[in-house]
């Protein structure tokens, strides 16, 4: 099959039909549908006033030779970095055809998302997502990873002294990395047989949750523990878990278990931690004749997170209430503590 010039697919790239959307995804090859496409346009518009970061996906159509020049070209035509407070740029190129993907880092946040770190995203992230016909859940759980580093780093460390005009003309100096993808295999390789009796439902909600602790720090994928509640388990027979995404998990509920509170009302229980912990969600449990079990399902049901990885309530119907009465929620579903009231004279 031919290959096609560079300056061509730039071309091509550039003159495509133009939206409000194209800014932050150039799908020429049609692989989203238009709802995914969409979601990941508004999500990409959110982090570039948000986070001060400008990320684009590019879909290439046909084959397309050289991923890493090609991104580098697509990340200056794109000028990507230029909308934000200096070159703070991230290109995604996915190449379908020549199966492999490449993250483009602008010059500012090389530091944030160092090479090593966007090849484990690419790798333990996306390319399992890719490999099981995900893309768009593919490129929104690779971009939360990043969102999350991002979010640690404001909180912690220092931003870049900036290049406000890139250098030299250029908005990126080939910082990243590049992954090949790899379709489905026909038959799912088979995975060492886990002893699910280390992971048995506990005694106390704590102790069913530090045993879930030990699930991720062990990569453990079994949708059948005993400390998930039978309907989490058919819950998990159909949902994707990456390292990345339970590497992350335990770095995170290491350093919250500390502060967690129990409630308990009759068969259920939550665990939660204080609302400053934006990204820390509650975790549900129900209590069956084996001990304290996780509800995962009830926890995808009725919790969700936005852009910067802050959870919500999607209702606030559900049978965990109790947990949550010396809380104010507002009309989005975002936990707030209750003011105190003010003294009178």
């Amino acid at each position: 099959m031919r290959m096609i010039p560079v300056f061509c697919l730039l071309l091509a790239l550039a003159c495509g039909r133009s939206s409000g959307n194209d800014r932050f995804v150039e799908d020429p090859a049609g692989l989203l549908d238009t709802p995914a496409r969409e979601r990941l346009a508004g999500y990409h518009a959110v982090l570039l006033r948000d986070l001060d970061i400008h990320f684009k996906a590019v879909f290439l159509a046909g084959r397309s030779g050289d991923i890493d020049r090609i991104a580098v070209e697509l990340f200056d035509r794109y000028r990507l970095g230029a909308r934000t407070r200096a070159a703070r740029g991230v290109l995604l190129v996915v190449d379908p055809a020549g199966q492999q993907v490449r993250l483009e880092i602008g010059y500012d946040l090389e530091g944030l998302f160092p090479d090593g770190l966007v090849g484990r995203a690419e790798e333990e992230q996306m390319a399992p997502f890719f490999a099981a016909g995900r893309i768009g859940a593919g490129v929104a759980a690779t971009v939360e990873l990043l969102v999350a580093r991002a979010l640690e780093a404001e909180a912690t460390e220092p931003a870049g002294t900036g290049a406000p005009g890139g250098i030299g003309g250029r908005w990126s100096g080939g910082g990243g990395a590049t992954t090949a993808i790899r379709p489905a295999p026909s038959a799912k390789p088979e995975r060492a047989p886990v002893d699910r009796q280390r992971f048995a439902a506990g005694a106390d909600p704590l102790a069913t949750l530090h045993g879930y602790l030990q699930v991720l720090a062990g990569r453990v994928k079994d949708p059948d523990l005993a400390l998930y509640t039978p309907e989490s388990r058919r819950f998990f027979r159909g949902w994707l878990v990456t390292d990345a995404q339970q590497a992350h998990e335990f770095r995170q509920l290491s350093a919250v278990l500390p502060r967690a509170r129990v409630f308990v009302s009759g068969d259920r229980a939550v665990v939660r931690f204080p609302v400053a912990d934006r990204q820390a969600a509650p975790y549900l449990l129900q209590r069956q004749e084996a001990g304290w079990m996780l509800d995962f399902a009830g926890m995808h049901r009725w919790i969700g997170f936005n852009h910067k990885n802050q959870w919500h309530f999607k209702a606030m119907d559900h049978l965990y209430q109790f947990a949550f009465a010396d809380l104010r929620f507002d009309r989005h579903g975002f936990p707030h503590e209750v003011s105190p009231a003010p003294v009178q004279p």
